[in-house]
């Protein structure tokens, strides 16, 4: 498939792990790729850090939103606040498409570039997004699709198409669930890789680390914090059962890195003292149940933040990712 194919509607129900590894192991390693930039690694890490933002009907499905709003952010990260180019010099341009996008915003308001792009203007970030997304859409897409051999997702972008998203099997979301962290530290290798034969060696210090915290981790979780007292009556701490009173801790039950989200689903009410002793690790495995109970009773709030939030959420989905985040080295805290 090359990327002038606008759709690829074949779905694989029965393709095996095998196809799946060296399907994004041809992405990871093609060293004849003659490619000038990065967004196919983009796209790839745009797709796993959506994973438990997707939707199930009959296939599962990320929409484009999702994946370009993350995206976006991701490269914003990058390009405005590490000044790492995405792209080699192609006798044209110094500049990719995504990073003319980001300039010209720039230039239009120079105090962007000193924000984090969470915090630009919700109408100014939806435009940005708007038009990463055509352009990805446009070049990206269906490029990724071919050289993952059209296993991985289907999708169309023809004019006429009612797809809004990626969709992808169940063998091939469980694939990129269970195999979440080893594909992501494929791909931060494969994409350092490719920044260093584009940008200098200053800018690529510690590279691996500013392609993994190109995604931030939200400051300030005092919304979850009001809701989760509010609404549930979290009063205690979800691990030793203690009273709260002052200095309440938010903590990402199944840890932040794993997930790449802020879901409150996967939020707890702690103490400071059991959030610091956790700090990146799994809670005890039987503490899944109770907090499946919590959630059940959640999803009947009539609250429109708390059913935004658990918009894709399903019985079942915190002990599977325990499971993999268990699987890809996570240590389990007991306290």
């Amino acid at each position: 498939m090359s990327w002038k194919k606008k759709k690829n509607l074949d779905i694989c129900e029965d393709v095996s792990d095998d196809e799946l590894w060296e399907a994004f192991n041809s992405v990871f390693f093609d060293y004849s790729s003659k490619k000038t930039s990065t967004y196919k690694f983009g796209l790839i890490k745009s797709i796993l850090d959506n994973l438990f933002n997707a939707s199930k009907d009959y296939y599962w499905n990320i929409t484009y939103s999702d994946i370009f709003s993350k995206f976006s952010e991701n490269y914003w990260n990058l390009i405005v606040k590490y000044r790492i180019r995405q792209m080699s010099y192609n006798g044209k341009s110094e500049f990719s498409q995504i990073e003319s996008i980001f300039y010209e915003a720039i230039n239009n308001n120079p105090a962007l570039e000193k924000i984090e792009f969470s915090s630009i203007e919700e109408k100014e970030r939806e435009r940005i997004v708007k038009k990463v997304s055509q352009q990805c859409r446009r070049n990206v897409v269906g490029a990724l699709c071919g050289d993952l051999k059209g296993i991985v997702y289907k999708f169309d972008i023809s004019r006429d198409s009612q797809l809004d998203g990626l969709f992808f099997s169940d063998k091939v979301y469980e694939f990129l669930t269970k195999y979440k962290v080893e594909l992501e530290k494929l791909n931060y290798f494969a994409w350092a890789q490719k920044l260093e034969k584009i940008n200098s060696e200053e800018l690529c210090t510690k590279l691996l680390e500013k392609l993994e915290l190109a995604t931030p981790k939200r400051a300030d979780l005092s919304i979850y914090r009001e809701v989760l007292r509010l609404e549930f009556e979290e009063n205690n701490c979800f691990y030793c059962g203690k009273k709260l009173s002052t200095n309440v801790h938010v903590d990402h039950y199944i840890p932040w890195r794993f997930v790449k989200e802020d879901n409150l689903w996967n939020m707890v009410l702690t103490c400071s003292k059991c959030n610091l002793l956790k700090n990146c690790r799994l809670p005890a495995e039987e503490t899944i149940a109770r907090l499946e109970i919590r959630n059940t009773k959640a999803r009947k709030v009539d609250n429109s933040f708390v059913v935004y939030q658990f918009r894709n959420y399903e019985v079942g989905l915190l002990d599977k990712m325990w499971r993999y985040a268990h699987m890809s080295g996570y240590r389990e805290w007991k306290n």
